[in-house]
């Protein structure tokens, strides 16, 4: 993707961006007030009416020897995102408001980057909504709500949608989500949407070009499985760039980890419609099963993906699969400036450990060995493809290393280190970078916490 010239934009955002400056500011300044009140001993009361909370967060990120196309994207980025949340419980009689600002930037990058709006997305409402809700529905069998408005979504286990933790954007929507929620945690929720484009430096919005909705159903009712299917719709029309008329559904069975157990997830995911108005069938299955070690504090897991790949670059089919809104980093590797797999076109086994040895520090090692599921097709994310399939389909390894130390609720430090181990398919493919192993290592410090409660 071509460089952005973001000079006239940034002289047309020079009041945003001292409000943005501003606010960091303020935040930040709070800190010492927020640490203190978050240190004692005794708890705080539960807030009723109105809360103010914030998160700043600083990473530093550096990656050597690139696998993308030509080499594009950044090497090294300095990246802050920065949060102010406002939730008014009771702002008109059982009416809640909650609006969340969010300013995302960049410094010390050496290259553009290839998708501008996955880092950088100046001060902008995030979330601006109405909620109504009840804890007392059917008897006080079942609660539930509404809310009106832009906001986030989780959704399942946040692989075709989801609220993005790792990167420094968000994704959001605009329109009506509602939800309801029996005793056992069982819950039906259903919603009618606008995506949200981000643009880097202007004000975000959505159109009627694009809508986004669905319905999603969890049973929690019995102790060996939970079991989840969803249904979601996404159509773009006009002069959108992929022009997808996509339905997908999906089912996911699972049981929630336990220490001294084994736990086990199985989701599978099919997709039809129209994508660059050719026929669209694709699918997505994960498997995993792991164990949780009573005394060790530490779970294993293995674990294998398969999304599927368009087979002929010629014909009137497209069958590679779509991840939608989702997260790929709890799944495949550090995003950010990093971020070499995408759930499309890949397939693949890996193992996972998760340890706590003391309940502030959290280490995580993972390795992943991934294959593209059709040879002729793009490696997404990479810009490179061979539609002769000369290239094969081996990516390599990849290695993971995280620790993540929390001494106090408002302090989070992470570092986490990843090593791309080449595959063959590097070596063949037109216009490769290289074959050099990738390293990518970043550094975060997070603070945050409540600046009003009553």
């Amino acid at each position: 993707m071509p460089a952005i010239d973001t000079s006239r934009r940034r002289r047309r955002q020079r009041p945003r961006d001292r409000c943005a400056l501003v606010l960091s500011c303020a935040l930040l300044a709070a800190v010492g007030g927020a640490a203190r009140g978050a240190e004692t001993d005794a708890p705080s009361p539960p807030p009723e009416r109105i809360v103010v909370s914030f998160q700043q967060r600083s990473r530093i990120e550096r990656l050597t020897h690139p696998f993308r196309l030509d080499a594009l994207g950044p090497t090294r980025v300095l990246a802050f995102r920065t949060r102010l949340q406002v939730d008014v419980r009771k702002a008109v009689g059982p009416v809640g408001v909650f609006v969340e600002l969010q300013d995302s930037r960049s410094a010390w990058n050496d290259e553009p980057f290839v998708v501008p709006a996955r880092h950088v997305n100046h001060l902008d409402f995030k979330q601006v909504l109405l909620r109504l809700g009840s804890e007392r529905l059917f008897g006080r069998s079942a609660s539930g709500g509404v809310q009106l408005g832009r906001f986030t979504l989780d959704l399942g286990r946040r692989r075709l949608i989801a609220r993005n933790r790792m990167r420094n954007t968000t994704n959001a929507f605009d329109g009506a989500y509602g939800w309801l929620r029996a005793k056992d945690d069982s819950t039906l929720q259903a919603f009618v949407t606008r995506p949200v484009r981000l643009d880097p430096y202007e004000l975000d919005r959505s159109d009627g070009k694009r809508v986004f909705w669905g319905a999603s159903l969890s049973v929690h009712r019995w102790r060996y499985l939970q079991a989840e299917a969803y249904a979601l719709r996404l159509d773009e029309s006009g002069e959108t760039v992929t022009g997808r008329r996509l339905t997908t559904l999906g089912a996911r069975l699972y049981r929630v980890p336990s220490p001294g157990q084994l736990d086990y997830e199985l989701e599978s995911a099919w997709q039809t419609g129209r994508t660059l108005d050719l026929d669209h069938d694709a699918r997505f299955l994960h498997l995993e099963t792991g164990y949780a070690f009573r005394r060790a504090r530490a779970r294993v897991s293995v674990l294998y993906d398969h999304a599927s790949g368009d087979k002929d670059p010629e014909d009137r089919r497209f069958e590679r699969f779509d991840t939608l809104f989702g997260a790929r980093r709890f799944e495949y590797a550090p995003t950010g400036i990093y971020g070499p797999f995408f759930r499309a076109n890949i397939q693949g086994p890996g193992i996972r450990l998760v340890a706590s040895p003391t309940p502030p520090v959290e280490i995580l090692v993972a390795h992943r060995v991934l294959w593209l599921a059709q040879a002729t097709d793009t490696w997404v994310g990479s810009g490179l493809t061979d539609a002769t399939g000369a290239s094969g389909r081996s990516l390599g390894g990849h290695l993971e290393a995280r620790i993540r130390w929390q001494p106090r609720r408002w302090l989070l430090v992470e570092a986490a280190w990843g090593h791309f181990f080449k595959g063959s398919y590097l070596e063949r493919v037109p216009g490769s970078p290289g074959t050099s192993d990738s390293d990518y290592l970043t550094v975060g410090l997070e603070v945050g916490g409540v600046l009003l409660a009553r």
